[in-house]
């Protein structure tokens, strides 16, 4: 019976990453599908047709864009300290316990294993300004984007983090150290941004698309490194799913054939 249900939980994760799948294949042909375009020529348009269809109305049209990050108030990234417009920082504890442990045979034997637990998980955005060098910024709103930002922290400190109290964590543990980690998207990064210009938010900007299936990406990675990661996602999902799906399916035939 053990063999069945695993056999069937092996096929439905397969099965996921099959139907997963096709978000990573829309997501790299929606990237290679939209052309680069001019902000100023975007915003030329814009501006002839406002006065027509009235303020806060013009929104649907997909947009790529390709330039720097401004903003005249930027965050300042936790750990590092980056100017930046996005930021997500955490920082983990790592520790041991001793467990006793009985195996198959019913002995017991002592067993030390490692833990990682999450002290802080911190995530910021504001919006800012694209500049392509076409003459013209547009802002960007960056809720609801996928997001490729760039790590700018990964170390390993033995002391615990400022104002954390240690004496809460769990009595029989032995804390080995603290993980920081950081990623943001510093200011005047090069960016990929593929979204939807409206002024359904006030000022025109690149916001989420408001039609199911259209991608909206912020990101510090070129054209081709985005669909070059979708593809790969794509691809391992896909051989994954499938080699799941027939591991499921030989772990529950043995299992039937156990049983009768």
């Amino acid at each position: 019976m053990t063999a069945i249900i695993i056999g069937i939980v092996l096929a439905a994760i397969g099965g996921f990453l099959l139907y997963n799948r096709r978000f990573a294949l829309n997501k790299a042909m929606n990237v290679r599908y939209h052309e680069t375009t001019q902000i100023r020529d975007e915003l030329e348009i814009y501006k002839s047709v406002e006065a027509g269809v009235g303020k806060g109305n013009y929104s649907g049209k997909i947009v790529e864009f390709k330039g720097i990050c401004l903003a005249k108030n930027p965050l300042e990234a936790e750990h590092s300290g980056t100017p930046c417009v996005y930021y997500e920082a955490t920082v983990s504890r790592k520790y041991e316990t001793t467990e006793k442990e009985r195996d198959s045979e019913g002995n017991y034997r002592t067993v030390t294993r490692t833990h990682t637990q999450t002290l802080s998980s911190n995530t910021r955005s504001i919006k800012f300004y694209l500049n392509d060098g076409s003459g013209d910024d547009i802002m960007v709103d960056l809720e609801g984007a996928s997001i490729g930002a760039v790590e700018t922290v990964d170390r390993f400190e033995y002391e615990a983090p400022r104002g954390f109290d240690i004496s809460g964590f769990l009595a029989g543990s032995r804390t080995i150290g603290f993980q920081y980690t950081e990623r943001c998207i510093p200011i005047k990064s090069k960016l990929y941004v593929l979204g939807e210009l409206s002024d359904r938010r006030g000022e025109i900007s690149v916001v989420k698309p408001s039609k199911d299936g259209e991608n909206f990406i912020v990101s510090t990675k070129s054209e081709e490194q985005i669909v070059a990661d979708a593809q790969s996602s794509a691809a391992w999902q896909y051989y994954g799913g499938i080699a799941l799906i027939v591991g499921g399916v030989v772990a529950a035939v043995l299992g039937i054939l156990k049983v009768f």
